[in-house]
């Protein structure tokens, strides 16, 4: 695999990659940064960088982590 890009339900079969599964998950990529608008940036420009016909994603990657954060701090869940 290529830096964050995780191949999932998917087979090579005579030169040509092929959906196996049930989910409709080929691939899932993430980022990693400093920041979490860091690491989003990341995973959409490896994003950029996948050419498959008809694909889709969600464009809401790692938008509740900011609606989300100070919750989990309340909680406990993340030190300051």
């Amino acid at each position: 695999t290529r830096d964050g890009v995780h191949i999932e339900d998917v087979k090579q079969i005579n030169n040509e990659w092929v959906v196996t599964g049930t989910s409709g998950v080929v691939l899932i990529v993430v980022g990693t940064g400093t920041t979490m608008k860091a690491a989003q940036k990341q995973a959409y420009n490896r994003i950029d960088n996948i050419m498959i016909p008809n694909m889709y994603y969600r464009k809401d990657i790692g938008d509740r982590w900011f609606e989300d954060f100070d919750r989990l701090h309340t909680w406990g869940y993340l030190r300051p």
